[in-house]
């Protein structure tokens, strides 16, 4: 069973190292998480000497955030183009309110909308050239946000060619300043179940001047290897 499972595992990701346009290079992206079943990993939202405790869980296509020991969480439904987003509160799921998707978590720098990677279900995204992220050659691509919800009108993705991984992330404001409102970072990367995934990210928010305002890290630990 494990060596048809690995089969399959390569077969998939094979499939996503051909993609080439930019709506297959997002799908490419978002399978990465479906891949990861039945994984939970655990981790913090570190501002400074603050820690806010999360947990991640990882069932295919359903998604589930904790925070806080579990007083507070969102559910994440994942379809072919769309995410079903569910608040969690008192052991009961209710429909994600608009008003909260933007709002930040336990006074971090980082909101709903962040954790649950909103954007990239948002249709027709577009080739936006290529760039060098470090060490790694990667594709840009533009998205523009089909709702009123949420900070952020347009983001930018930087997609690694090697592993389909996300690089770098910019949110940005409405037109005609589209102001720069946040970058995310991908500071580290681990391998689960055979594909890549965040280890630790930065999460950098910016003034109406465009610098630096605050700083937030999302880390996660390891797995640890079962029998261990």
């Amino acid at each position: 069973m494990k060596g048809v499972i690995t089969i399959n595992l390569m077969l998939i990701l094979s499939s996503l190292a051909s993609a080439q346009t930019a709506g297959e290079i997002v799908e490419s992206v978002r399978q990465v998480t479906v891949l990861q079943k039945n994984q939970t990993l655990a981790g913090v939202l570190r501002k400074g000497a603050d820690k806010v405790p999360l947990n991640l869980f990882l069932r295919g296509k359903d998604i589930q955030f904790t925070l806080n020991g579990g007083s507070e969480g969102f559910h994440l439904r994942l379809k072919e183009n769309e995410q079903e987003f569910w608040d969690i509160k008192d052991g009961k799921a209710k429909r994600f309110p608009s008003d909260k998707i933007g709002a930040s978590i336990a006074d971090t720098d980082v909101t709903y909308e962040d954790l649950a990677l909103k954007f990239l279900y948002w249709p027709n995204p577009q080739h936006a050239g290529t760039q060098k992220i470090g060490f790694e050659n990667c594709w840009r691509i533009h998205v523009i946000n089909p709702e009123k919800t949420g900070s952020y009108r347009e983001v930018s993705i930087w997609v690694t060619k090697k592993h389909r991984a996300l690089a770098r992330v910019v949110g940005y404001g409405p037109r005609p300043n589209r102001r720069p409102l946040k970058q995310f970072e991908i500071i580290d990367v681990m391998k689960v179940n055979g594909a890549f995934t965040v280890e630790t990210m930065k999460v950098s928010r910016f003034d109406e001047e465009r610098k630096v305002k605050g700083i937030t890290y999302l880390e996660f630990d390891k797995p640890k290897r079962r029998g261990r």
